[in-house]
Parts: structure tokens; sequence; C-alpha cells
């Protein structure tokens, strides 16, 4: 597979061309790797006579082939993105759309004449976005709202003002109240807001934790001005280790803060921002999107090896599972990222479609006739229609597939 890589202001210019080998002369924050088959920027397939295609186009020439008649059916794509996710610094406060507010808002759009690309467009497809994002380096992200009681507590070092952040009666109504009338707040209250943050951060006590205290503190350097820097102190600050991993539903309020990691999706490129953004913001479409239940975030780690030596996350994903496989060349007690490495694992005809990416090491296929090697950061995509898969090799490998209830 040969990726696109994507450039935004909030990417890293170390993390990913490092993975991949690559030089980085102009200091590009490379941002996003894609792998997949999004018309929006799709991977390219190499074949064997060295024609590239692009995937979504081989998707769409012979989808029973690549995809199975099952998920053909059902999805007529490739139902899942993988990424490479490259974060320096905060992205947008974001939340992503169910799948009926995704095709009635694609619909809407595409009928008031906005172009797919147009910067205020909020849906460039009709699909929903669950993901799940495993870290590769220590990883820093927020995620669901705090408790009502929790952050009144914190905002109660702040001055409001006259903003009325706490109307309603049940928990959902509090949490929808306190936050359109903090993201639609005057400039005047913001103003307030932002001159008090500045006094709670030089208090040795504020009712704050050292990590809301360090990311409004970094934030409001980063994103002065921006309403959004007040997000700690609402949304869960969640740290995660290499290995770990976090699961987003659809509907709920996250922003990733820092760290390198993989990410896994429903096959779209809709998100509704609020916040520590430049881009399009849409309150009132965001608003109308959200979840607004109280929740902690749960820190995943992979099962138990299957019988082919596959970790995979606990996710209930119809798109998407997620797996990790450590392959030894000497012995099946060699020591690596997963317990039992294992010698070879094989991929049986019929489980596809699915992509691998090296991670560490050399992994190679082989389907009995040829041979495939992939270092660090080189990825393939296996097809329902290939035959047996045998994988072997020193090293290990991340491994992409629809949900195990959709195979076949």
């Amino acid at each position: 597979m040969v990726n696109p890589i994507r450039d935004y202001p909030w990417g890293d210019e170390s993390y990913i061309p490092d993975f991949l080998g690559i030089a980085n002369p102009d200091a590009r924050p490379f941002a996003e790797l894609w792998m997949g088959a999004h018309p929006l920027d799709s991977s390219r397939l190499k074949m064997e006579d060295g024609v590239e295609l692009e995937f979504f186009e081989a998707v769409a020439r012979e989808p029973s082939q690549m995809l199975g008649p099952g998920i053909a059916a059902r999805y007529s794509s490739l139902p899942f993105l993988f990424k490479m996710l490259a974060a320096r610094k905060s992205l947008s406060i974001q939340a992503h759309p169910s799948k009926k507010e995704a095709e009635a808002g694609f619909l809407r759009e595409n009928k008031a004449g906005i172009p797919i690309g147009a910067t205020r467009r909020n849906y460039r497809d009709d699909n929903h976005k669950p993901e799940i994002i495993m870290a590769i380096t220590p990883f820093s992200a927020m995620i669901g709202f705090q408790k009502i009681a929790e952050i009144r507590r914190s905002f109660s070092a702040l001055k409001i003002g006259d903003l009325n952040l706490w109307e309603g009666e049940s928990e959902k109504d509090v949490l929808r109240s306190f936050l359109e009338n903090l993201l639609s707040a005057p400039d005047d209250a913001k103003s307030s807001l932002f001159a008090s943050i500045a006094d709670a951060l030089a208090k040795t006590e504020c009712g704050w934790s050292s990590l809301q205290k360090y990311w409004i503190s970094r934030l409001s350097e980063e994103f002065p001005g921006d309403i959004g820097v007040l997000a700690p102190l609402f949304l869960n600050i969640v740290e995660i280790q290499p290995g770990e991993a976090l699961f987003q539903p659809v509907q709920t309020l996250h922003a990733y803060l820092e760290g390198f990691g993989l990410e896994l999706m429903a096959n779209s490129d809709n998100v509704l921002r609020g916040g520590l953004t430049s881009k399009h913001i849409d309150v009132v479409e965001l608003m109308r999107t959200l979840d607004f239940s109280s929740s902690k975030p749960r820190v995943l780690k992979t099962r138990k090896a299957d019988l082919h030596g596959i970790c995979r996350f606990p996710v209930q994903a119809a798109e998407f599972s997620l797996g990790l496989l450590e392959l030894s060349e000497e012995s099946e007690d060699s020591p690596g990222v997963l317990e039992n490495p294992r010698h070879e694992a094989r991929i049986s005809s019929g489980k596809g479609p699915l992509i691998l990416l090296a991670m560490r090491g050399e992994i190679v296929l082989g389907d009995g006739a040829n041979e495939l090697r992939l270092s660090r950061g080189s990825s393939a995509f296996v097809p329902w229609a290939a035959g047996e898969v045998s994988i072997r090799g020193e090293g290990s490998c991340a491994i992409a597939e629809v949900g195990s209830d959709y195979l076949g």
C-alpha cells in the first residue's frame, strides 16, 4: 500500500517520519497517515505487475472479491479507515455524528449546494465515526463529560459573571445548558473567564488537579482567546501508555492532546468542532449531536491471543476490530511486546478484508507462491478473495479488520 500523509497545524514533525524512516527537511507537520479507501484521500494499491490503483477504485471494480459478498452488500466500500495520528499539540474539541445524523446532515448540505471540500462543511460523507486509538508513545486525551458536581467545583475558582451555566433539572439538561452557554458566551464574559484563569493558576490551591493546571496553562498558550482552554475543567483527562487504547463512541465530546498512536474508525471524515481550532466551528450542530451524559473513559488492553496469536482490543464496533500480533523467528518463548510471540500466524481464506501494518522488525507475508516483506511503517491489504496467508518474521504488526460479526 502507498498511503497519503496529511499535514495539519497540530501535527508533529518527527513521529511519523521517524516511524517510516523518511526525511522531513521542511519540518512539515505530519499529522495523519491514512490507510484505507476513503475517496477524500485514498491509499493506492501496488499490484503484482507494478501498476498502482486507487484503493477506492479497486474496491468499486470488484467489491465482492475485495470485501466479500456480505460486507460488499452491507457497506459497498471498505468499512473502516486506519490511521497513524501524530499530535504535537491538541486537536480540536470535537464529536462525531451518529449514522442517522450523518445521513441527514450529508443530504442537507448537499441540497444546500455546499461543496464537499468547503471549509464550512460539517458532513463530508454519510457515515458515522466511532473510533479507537492505541498509543505508540505515551498519549494524552480528554474524553467525555465529568460529573456536574466535579465541574461546578472546578468552575468555582473562576469568575463566571452573568453566565447561566447551571440551568436545568436532570444532569443531561444541566450539561447541555452548561456547554451551550459556555461556547456561546459573549466576549466580555470570556474576557472575565480568561482573566480569572490566570488568577487561579497563580494560586497554590484552587481546587484543580496538577493535570488540569498543566493542560489549562498549556492550552492557554497554544490557543489564546479560545474558550476551549477550559475543557480540562469539564472533560475527563486520561493518559495511556504504549499498547493501551481508548474507544470513543459517536456523540462523545473529546480531544486528543498529545502523542503518537494508531487510530481505527468507521470509514468517515465527519467532525463537529467546538473549540481549540482555527477550523469551522458549528456550535448549533455540535449541540444537536452530543450525548450529554457524564462518563469515565476506560483504558483498554488487548484480550488473550486467539488460536492464530492475534490479541484484539475489546471494542464492540461492526465496522472494525484492532489486533496486535507478535512474531519471533527463534521460538515461541522469545520476549516481545506481547506475551507468547508466535513463530508463524495464518489468516484463513475468506477472513479479509484486512490491513496489516508492520510496527517493529520485518514481517513476511506469503500465500505459498509469493512473499511480501514489510519493514516498520509498511502496510499491506489482504482482500476477502485471497487464499490462506502466512505471517512470519521477527517483529510485530497491527491488524485492522472488520468486526468479527460481519466477516464472511
